[in-house]
């Protein structure tokens, strides 16, 4: 019988510093594709609403591309989010520069791309939620629709539905749409 060692956080952060992108879950690297333009423009927008909100009101810490987040204390789960904010009051405790945060965001967001399948969306939110993250946005590009998550259960939201993230993210609350960027023409250089 071949027995497997199991994978840490420090392989995924050697397969980044290779070039290779990769979650950890139970104990095996879970390679990550790369994302599109669509995919990238929706993370910018939706990391920029957190973070303006965020600033302005000096509620934490908010984390955009993938940052990876240590599930589990013996190693074998670390997920990425697309964006995640972390409460003021749990960020200097877990947060190092270059290593993997220890323990789960308050609010992750997953942007899903075509190629996601929903068993491994599932899967991920519920890894999420498990491991103590309050709330997950799950957003779906296609039909610019959103599935807010919570340990309680799970709502899906479009157009003008309110999104209320209120307490997990203290006061944030928009529109589905806003979470969208809009189709705009780009400006002329002056």
């Amino acid at each position: 019988m071949v027995t497997r060692a199991r994978a840490t956080v420090e392989d995924v952060l050697r397969a980044a510093s290779a070039g290779q992108r990769c979650e950890l879950v139970d104990g095996e690297l879970l390679d990550m594709s790369p994302t599109g333009v669509t995919h990238g423009r929706i993370e910018l927008h939706i990391g920029r609403l957190f973070a303006d909100h965020v600033d302005e009101y000096d509620l934490g810490l908010v984390v955009a591309g993938e940052v990876l987040f240590r599930l589990t204390a013996d190693g074998t789960l670390a997920r990425a989010a697309d964006v995640a904010f972390i409460h003021r009051d749990r960020v200097g405790s877990a947060a190092t520069e270059d290593g993997p945060f220890d323990g789960a965001p308050d609010v992750a967001v997953e942007v899903v791309s075509p190629g996601d399948s929903a068993s491994d969306v599932e899967r991920k939110v519920d890894d999420w939620l498990t491991h103590g993250t309050r709330v997950v946005l799950v957003v779906y590009p296609r039909g610019q629709r959103v599935v807010l998550a919570r340990p309680n259960g799970a709502v899906t939201l479009r157009g003008d539905d309110l999104v209320d993230l209120d307490p997990e993210l203290p006061g944030f609350h928009c529109k589905v749409s806003d979470l969208f960027p809009g189709a705009r023409a780009p400006r002329q250089p002056r």
